[in-house]
């Protein structure tokens, strides 16, 4: 349970979570897995959101009233397409899940025709944050964290042509951190001291093909003790 929680694009059991089949998008995402790669399947009852399909221009082609779940018909022909999965975690009692409570995740990606089954080339945020058991920060001091950059199918860090970062407390008031490249390829990420509150976290990455993803995450991560048994 390693903050923050996040769309999982990696393989599980030989197959890819969103993949391309002739002409068919087929979407089976686990949207709430953790940072230290432990995944969390849709919950019955505490997941809701939508899964939806646009063009490259944003006009809507379809769309799932789940989140991360969807079989999406797509031309033949190879184009640019923007993928967006919507999720809210909630619970009946508080304690049992309070860090992660939405996601919204939206790719740009390129596809087209398949022969057979094919791990859709979706960008994949790897986030390594210094927190404690609790996953939690110290609220007097500016976190540093580090991000990469990966495309599902693939292991390989991928060249990021642009990154921007920002964060908020309670999904407003949206301020951009401070991101730089570092010598391994990652990005540096500082969020300045927050005090005790819940954080935000928004990134918007590009690679060099132009394919780009944006994923803001509510509740990320705690600033000091920021639960309820403080």
């Amino acid at each position: 349970m390693s903050a923050p929680f996040n769309p999982a694009l990696g393989e599980q059991a030989g197959a890819a979570q969103i993949t391309r089949d002739r002409d068919k998008l087929n979407v089976a995402l686990p949207v709430f897995s953790d940072a230290a790669g432990h995944r969390a399947e849709t919950a019955p009852g505490a997941d809701t959101g939508s899964t939806a399909l646009a063009d490259d221009g944003g006009k809507v082609l379809a769309r799932n009233d789940a989140p991360g779940r969807a079989t999406f018909d797509l031309p033949r022909e190879d184009d640019w397409y923007r993928l967006t999965v919507d999720a809210t975690r909630t619970s009946p009692h508080p304690v049992t899940w309070m860090l992660g409570t939405r996601i919204t995740s939206e790719w740009r990606f390129r596809s087209g025709h398949e022969k057979s089954a094919a791990a859709a080339r979706l960008l994949d945020l790897d986030y390594r944050l210094p927190l404690t058991g609790e996953n939690a920060a110290d609220a007097g001091r500016p976190l540093d964290y580090t991000v990469g950059l990966t495309a599902q199918g693939s292991r390989r860090a991928l060249a990021v042509a642009s990154l921007k970062v920002w964060y908020a407390t309670d999904g407003t008031g949206w301020k951009q951190a401070a991101a730089a490249r570092t010598a391994d390829g990652r990005w540096k990420v500082t969020v300045p001291a927050m005090g005790t509150a819940k954080v935000d976290l928004r990134t918007t990455v590009t690679d060099t093909s132009g394919a780009s993803l944006t994923e803001t995450l509510i509740d990320a991560y705690n600033s000091g003790c920021a639960d309820i048994w403080c």
